[in-house]
């Protein structure tokens, strides 16, 4: 009986603690994205208070905060976005997976209160036009297609400025993209369709659209901002050595002049421009997992400044007023949560505004490194691996996480909440950037399509195999967990190589990809020819998505599996799951499964992440334990 009791205050108090960890890693940020307004005078945040998510007004002149919307932490609604439409006026977008978004608008009065002007259903913020006290560029669906309109806040009319005849979006590629000048006008037409992009331009002074470009979608033509005084379209491409670069394209003769901006061997990662007026103020890449900012004049200047008064590097600038005279930062550590600093050039000072978790201080946090290694076919890949805080040269178990995408998307070392959760629990954590990632140039992530659970896990294996020579991991405690595609690759991984992974869990990952060609997919043209792409034509290699789909090979799986997936997801929809679990009981394999009927693709809800990660660190833990049991049964026999 003593045994019993004393089993059940250790997994009692194992529990409460597992609890705590994840409660703090995954619930709301504290403070989120501060953002002044054009004069200085006021500031929006998001800020975690009780068990809300709140928007708070800050009067900077007297230090006043004022809530303005708040929205529960378990509420199905979340707020999505704020920002500042002029001097007074600022927009809230919220957003609930069943009825959509709602764009609520406010006003500043003449004592510094916020009073709400209007509520706008299925309506976003295309343009906050912030030079204009008056109005914004609004989006909104209409009879399907996405439509701008210029939005009059002085106007008590709101719904009547949505009739169709008020849109602005009437340019040659109607379900296109557009860019809009800094005066609100309509400017720029692009779009690419059946494998070719076509762009157009249009001048103050004419009522005609003028075509610039016409090429296939091989040659990316992202236009950035038109200039039309200088005849020049700034433009993103890779058309040069296969790397994104700023270009400037003049749309008179219809030629590339010059390269603005570029770096060696990266991609250009963000184009920043002035809020205020037509003037490119900077640009950003990433290297080493770490994001580099870099500015014009007057910006670095500022940026010198703030790093002088507060002796704090890596930071970067988020928003400043226009007169340059306020700036805030955010100091993003790539082992840390970020913190918010107010540069105020007027006194030379900077002040501390909030901190995302500042409850973390309390742990000891792991440290990163960049790994790069070889894949099967010479390619170089570069991974990101996050050891736990040693105090003694024990090697550590290792959990490979394989971001989703699996094209377009990377993994960077800037504070990744689940990686430094794992890492607290003793983990070593390993985020590869496979062939496919974004920022490594065209021909890297080209290298991606129709690889999947092929070069691409041979470029995650190279990763853990390199790791695996430092000698800091315990090579037979090796677990595979990733989310969407990651998800798929921890299941494929897991068929492929048994002898090197212990465990592997998928969270909301494909299983079945044939499937992904269904339902919805079968009418949407643009859909299905970008899935072709990626994974190759079901007409033509059909046997070949079936051959590298895990839910076709489950047979062959001889590691434990976890398999975990929201109701809701509209992404990896859950018949993936189903199938998955169906197939698995059949074949009675060693599985756990977990399923949210109200959650999304990558679960929204605090208390689902919690309870997520849990059993996934529990999950981890007994495939371990069971792992040394059949080894230490072997040895007796």
């Amino acid at each position: 009986m003593k045994r019993l009791i004393l089993l059940f205050v250790f997994l009692f108090g194992l529990g409460n603690s597992y609890a705590s960890v994840e409660s703090d890693f995954f619930r709301n940020p504290e403070f989120v994205m501060p953002k002044l307004n054009g004069n200085g005078d006021f500031l929006l945040v998001k800020k975690r208070i009780d068990n809300y998510n709140e928007i708070v007004l800050t009067n900077l002149n007297k230090y006043i905060e004022t809530p303005v919307l708040k929205v529960s932490t378990q509420s199905s609604t979340y707020i999505s976005d704020f920002e500042w439409l002029g001097n007074n006026n600022f927009a809230i977008s919220t957003y609930d997976d069943i009825n959509g978004g709602n764009l609520y608008l406010y006003k500043i009065n003449e004592n510094g209160k916020a009073k709400r002007s209007a509520l706008l259903s299925n309506t976003y913020v295309f343009d906050a036009q912030i030079t204009q006290e008056d109005r914004f560029i609004a989006f909104r669906y209409k009879h399907g297609k996405p439509n701008l309109f210029s939005f009059d806040l002085n106007s008590e009319r709101h719904e009547s400025q949505f009739r169709s005849k008020k849109r602005i979006t009437k340019g040659p590629l109607r379900n296109g993209r557009w860019l809009v000048n800094h005066s609100g006008s309509v400017n720029v037409n692009y779009d690419t369709e059946d494998g070719q992009t076509e762009v157009y331009v249009k001048y103050p002074d004419s009522k005609q659209w003028r075509q610039v470009w016409e090429n296939s979608d091989e040659i990316e033509f992202k236009p950035v901002m038109f200039i039309p005084e200088k005849h020049e379209l700034l433009v993103l491409s890779q058309k040069d050595e296969g790397y994104l670069k700023l270009y400037s394209y003049n749309t008179q003769v219809n030629e590339f002049t010059n390269i603005v901006y570029q770096v060696n061997g990266r991609d250009i990662a963000n184009v920043l421009i002035n809020p205020f007026k037509p003037e490119l103020i900077g640009y950003s890449y990433i290297q080493g997992g770490v994001a580099h900012h870099i500015y014009n004049q007057t910006l670095s200047e500022l940026v010198d400044k703030h790093t002088k008064t507060t002796d704090i590097p890596n930071g970067y600038v988020i928003n400043f007023s226009q007169d340059y005279k306020k700036v805030i930062y955010i100091n993003s550590s790539i082992d840390k949560p970020s913190k918010y600093y107010l540069y105020n050039q007027s006194i030379n000072e900077s002040m501390l505004l909030g901190e995302e978790r500042p409850w973390l201080n309390k742990y000891e946090l792991g440290t990163s490194e960049v790994i790069t290694s070889k894949s099967s076919d010479g390619v170089e890949i570069e991974s990101y691996l996050t050891l736990p805080a040693r105090t003694d040269n024990k090697q550590v178990p290792l959990l490979v996480m394989p971001h989703g995408g699996p094209l377009g998307v990377s993994d960077t070392r800037h504070f990744p909440i689940d990686v430094h959760y794992f890492v607290q629990q003793g983990y070593a954590v390993l985020t590869p950037n496979y062939r496919g990632s974004s920022g490594f140039g065209e021909k890297f992530l080209n290298a991606g399509k129709k690889q999947w659970g092929r070069l691409i896990e041979d470029d995650i294996e190279s990763a853990v195999a390199k790791v695996l020579d430092k000698g800091v991991i315990e090579s037979s405690k090796i677990c595979i967990f990733g989310i969407s595609y990651g998800g798929y690759s921890a299941l494929i991984s897991a068929i492929r190589r048994p002898d090197l992974y212990r465990c592997a869990i998928s969270y909301a990952g494909v299983t079945d990809i044939p499937l992904l060609f269904s339902g919805g997919v079968q009418t949407d043209n643009e859909r299905h020819q970008a899935l072709k792409d990626i994974l190759g034509d079901p007409d033509e290699s059909w046997d070949t998505l079936v051959e590298f789909s895990p839910i076709y090979r489950a047979n062959e799986l001889k590691i434990p599996i976890f398999i975990a997936q929201g109701g809701r997801d509209r992404i990896v929809e859950d018949e993936h799951y189903f199938r998955m679990k169906y197939v698995l009981e059949k074949l009675d394999k060693d599985f756990e499964h977990f399923y949210m009927e109200n959650e999304i693709h990558g679960f929204k809800l605090v208390g689902s992440q919690i309870e997520l990660y849990i059993k996934i660190n529990e999950f981890i833990q007994n495939s371990f334990v069971n792992q040394e049991t059949i080894k230490a049964n072997t040895a007796d026999e």
